[in-house]
């Protein structure tokens, strides 16, 4: 759906972040339309007809580079569309610089985070507004499809009904390797994971966002993610007329009262990319109708997802316009805050509770961290794929392999490897320090 459906909703004195962008947007060319734009949101986009409008928007733009970046099991590609300008830089080089990453629809059956990345995707490339060219040539945009057998098979899960955003540590998947990777070698800076939820009871916003919440997650960057779940996407969504709120929060009468999703369990990426010192967040719209209107027209609900979801990554792109060098500079700090405590045992390490939630058993926190974990070459040989692509390092030790805390991960190793662990890949002996 075009940004010019919602442009000039309304104007402020003080215009959210955002808005500016967002009308630069509305200011492209209609260009290469979608199935789902052609139709005015009755039918979605298809797998197939995906690929030919990302391989029609590369050669239509120098701007646009589509690569594969990995096969499902179903030897489907999963695709990455970098934008940049002139044109996309290589990978080494993005990753010495700026890069906002979104993924798009993980779970198959959430079809609205991907047809916003194509229509995002496409506005970035043909825009004219000075301000955005001079953005993009200074930061890539990196959208990611992570689920085509989902998408084709219209199920929340790939073709083994793994459900990706519970893989971001095991990595048994090769939509979960993909991401992860792209992640590795282009060192996002900032991460929004668009995504759709029922809603229900207490629960039925147009939005629902949420940061990084894993209490291992370097402080600031916990913050920064704060404050673009909050104060971008969510306020230039709100400034459009829609409804906003926290994911995993239950409200009567504007005010929160039980909590029933939206933890801090490393494995979903939006905690994940906290910790591995990425400004993370997740989007999630509102997937049946909200009002009458919508329940009478499903075109108009469909369109209002898409909406919903495009202006939340507008957000993440104005937070990134606005922030470059704040977020190069603070992610680089945390990768290095985190190797320094890792190495001398400061802090604390935690195995449960989340940002709003101080755990006191011994069972989820540990006052007096160790400084790494020994694995027995059985378990290395098993988890030895993972850890590369988690860009976690190792040693000899003895007769297995040493892994120390004095890596830029340092608040996931932990989460890996310890018998407190939740979702551990694997047991490994804490070494004290």
């Amino acid at each position: 759906m075009s940004m010019a459906l919602v442009a000039g909703n309304q104007a402020e004195a003080d215009p959210p972040k955002g808005a500016g962008l967002k009308g630069a947007l509305a200011a492209a060319p209609d260009t290469l339309k979608t199935p789902f734009e052609t139709s005015n949101g009755v039918t979605w986009t298809t797998q197939p007809q995906a690929k030919k409008f990302l391989r029609d928007l590369d050669a239509a733009s120098d701007r646009v580079r589509v690569q594969n970046i990995g096969r499902t099991n179903q030897q489907r590609p999963i695709q990455l569309v970098a934008v940049g300008a002139p044109t996309p830089p290589s990978q080494l080089l993005a990753s010495q610089g700026s890069v906002v990453m979104f993924t798009c629809s993980v779970h198959g059956d959430e079809k609205s985070g991907r047809e916003a990345g194509m229509q995002l995707a496409r506005d970035l490339a043909f825009t004219t507004d000075p301000s955005l060219t001079r953005f993009l040539r200074r930061t890539t945009v990196l959208l990611v499809n992570p689920n085509p057998d989902g998408w084709v098979a219209d199920t929340r899960g790939n073709a083994d009904g793994v459900d990706v955003n519970r893989d971001y540590m095991k990595l048994a998947t090769p939509e979960g390797r993909a991401v992860t990777k792209t992640i590795r070698d282009w060192k996002p800076d900032v991460l929004n994971d668009l995504h759709e939820y029922g809603p229900r009871e207490f629960y039925h916003t147009d939005l629902l966002h949420l940061w990084s919440r894993n209490r291992n997650v370097d402080p600031v960057v916990h913050d920064l993610a704060k404050e673009m779940s909050a104060k971008y996407s969510s306020a230039l969504v709100t400034s459009l007329g829609y409804s906003s709120g926290v994911y995993g929060h239950l409200v009567k009468d504007g005010e929160p009262f039980r909590q029933v999703a939206g933890d801090g369990q490393a494995r979903i990426l939006r905690n994940y990319a906290g910790l591995v010192n990425v400004v993370g967040m997740l989007s999630e719209t509102a997937n049946q109708p909200l009002d009458d209107a919508e329940e009478a027209d499903a075109s108009l609900l469909n369109r209002r997802r898409v909406e919903v979801n495009y202006s939340s990554a507008v957000g993440s792109v104005q937070m990134g316009l606005e922030n470059r060098d704040l977020l190069e500079r603070e992610t680089a700090a945390a990768a290095q805050r985190n190797t320094e405590a890792g190495r001398s045992g400061d802090g604390v390490v935690y195995f449960g509770g989340q940002d709003d939630m101080l755990p006191t058993s011994s069972s989820e926190v540990e006052p007096k961290p160790m400084c790494g974990y020994q694995l027995t070459a059985e378990t290395f040989a098993q988890v030895r794929r993972a850890l590369a692509l988690h860009g976690i390092a190792s040693k000899r030790s003895g007769d297995g392999r040493y892994v120390s805390l004095g890596q830029p991960t340092r608040g996931l190793i932990p989460l890996l490897f310890d018998s407190r662990s939740q979702y551990k890949i694997a047991d490994g002996t804490p070494v004290a320090c």
